[in-house]
């Protein structure tokens, strides 16, 4: 599950997978507005940074679903995504 704070992000829990080695993670935000882009996306957890590989943005029904996908990663503690939605940066704690 994730949560997200930023300006212009009104995200909902997402989920995190870690198989098929690669990790995905997934958020929705239900006030994307007209245009909705995600750039920058970093990984952090021990101390290393990892970019995302891929990022898929859809909006539906005027909510926002956002999959990213990083390297496999085989250890967590208190990982964080910072990214920049709408050019706005901000970041999330990831739950597992």
């Amino acid at each position: 599950l994730l949560s997200i704070a930023g300006a212009y992000a009104n995200t909902r829990c997402g989920s995190v997978q870690n198989f098929a080695k690669k990790v995905t993670i997934v958020f929705t935000d239900d006030k994307p507005g007209k245009n909705y882009t995600v750039t920058d996306i970093t990984l952090v957890t021990l101390g290393r940074e990892y970019k995302a590989t891929s990022v898929r943005v859809s909006v539906t029904d005027g909510v926002a679903e956002v999959t990213v996908t990083f390297p496999h990663i085989t250890r967590f503690s208190n990982p964080k995504v910072r990214l920049k939605v709408n050019g706005k940066k901000t970041r999330f704690n990831v739950c597992h």
